[in-house]
């Protein structure tokens, strides 16, 4: 599903990038499109935002800065003045456990700082999936499980446009929040040795990050 996922997004961006070849990208420009990718680090915790800022230990800040990514993404965002819209995906491995991803139109406004800086707000309003859901490497899981939630969230980006020819590169900066609407309680089946438990895990709550990126406006 990811996959398909990925591939539709990435025939969106070709399509669109012809389209765009002409866009004026002066901070002044009536219109513009910048496509994007990512990677950062990211924490999911069922027990909301507060609580999962506070169980952050002082390594967990170096991550970024080290490489250590757990997360990536691509995004096409079309700007008509201030305002914004376009599609984002994001997809973060689980390492031989649960995985999580999110696939949402976004919406917001553009403010320019100055002429080669720039802040988007942009809202999001999507599918949240996580799967492989009671995976583990030391269990037998029969039936781990895959579910979708729909989540809203809030995306501010900072981003440096530097003037390449009749382009812009883009070197990015955002932090995001996500709040899942709904939370369920989900059952797999799993073995270890000759024992064989029905362990429950309860998702739904509040995924939060910061991520690097880079792109090109056209």
């Amino acid at each position: 599903m990811r996959n398909r996922t990925a591939i539709a997004l990435a025939a969106t961006l070709a399509l669109l990038a012809p389209a765009a070849a002409s866009a004026d990208t002066s901070a002044s420009a009536p219109w513009s499109l910048t496509l994007g990718l990512w990677a950062g680090v990211t924490r999911y915790d069922v027990l909301g935002l507060q609580h999962g800022i506070g169980t952050i230990e002082p390594e967990d800040a170096q991550d970024l800065l080290e490489g250590d990514f757990d997360t990536w993404g691509a995004s096409a965002v079309l700007r008509l003045g201030w305002f914004d819209v376009g599609l984002l995906y994001e997809q973060t491995p689980g390492s031989g456990g649960a995985e999580s991803a999110v696939f949402t139109p976004v919406v917001g406004f553009a403010w320019n700082l100055a002429d080669v800086l720039r802040l988007d707000v942009l809202g999001e309003l999507g599918g949240h999936q996580i799967s492989n859901i009671g995976s583990s490497g030391s269990w037998d899981v029969s039936e781990a499980e895959t579910v979708w939630l729909p989540y809203i969230g809030v995306r501010p980006t900072l981003s440096l446009r530097l003037p390449v020819g009749p382009l812009r590169a883009i070197v990015s900066l955002a932090a995001f929040a996500r709040w899942d609407l709904v939370k369920k309680e989900v059952t797999v089946e799993v073995t270890s040795g000759t024992t064989t438990t029905l362990n429950s895990y309860d998702v739904g709550g509040t995924t939060f990050g910061l991520v690097l990126g880079a792109g090109v406006e056209i």
